[in-house]
Formats: structure tokens, sequence, C-alpha cells
């Protein structure tokens, strides 16, 4: 489980990394994205299933996992059932 859950947050990580924030992100601002990888770790979809308030700031975060893709994953193949389909909150610190 804890290999998981420091996977989980590698790719928030790497996500956040290649978010541009947009003009009218303010702080507080979150929403819950949905992911859909193939082993390998390449993005299919990316998905806002909790919006923000703002289509603009559900956009960028969006478009960051697109850009993030491939997401780490770990190597343990028997694993990957946890990271086909996941759900996050994208909640940038500042």
């Amino acid at each position: 489980q804890s290999a998981i859950s420091r996977y989980k947050d590698l790719i928030r990580q790497k996500v956040e990394q290649n978010w541009v924030r947009p003009l009218n992100a303010q702080k507080g601002m979150e929403c819950v994205v949905r992911v859909r990888l193939v082993p390998g770790g390449d993005v299919i979809q990316a998905h806002v299933v909790q919006s923000s308030g703002s289509a603009v700031f559900d956009r960028s975060v969006e478009n960051a996992v697109y850009k993030a893709s491939p997401l780490p994953l770990p190597d343990d193949q028997t694993l990957f059932v946890y990271f086909r389909e996941l759900e996050f909150t994208f909640k940038p610190e500042s």
C-alpha cells in the first residue's frame, strides 16, 4: 500500500511541475481529476470529475496531466491495476 501512495504522490508532483497557472487561479482552488493510463505510464485520458468552479483552471489541470505523460509507475507490473485509472485532488500549494 505504501508503494501505491508513494507513486500517487510522484504522479501528483509531476503534474504540478507541468502545470501552467492560469491568470484566474486563486489560492485554495482545487479540482479532482481522473486519469486513465496504459502500461508504461502514458496518459490516454484526463478528465476533471469535480470542478474547481473555473473551467479555465480545470482545463489547465487536464493539460498538465497530458504534458506530464508518461507518468511514473512502480517497476512491479502487478501494481499497475491500481494505476490503470486513478483519481487525485489537484491542489497547488501556492
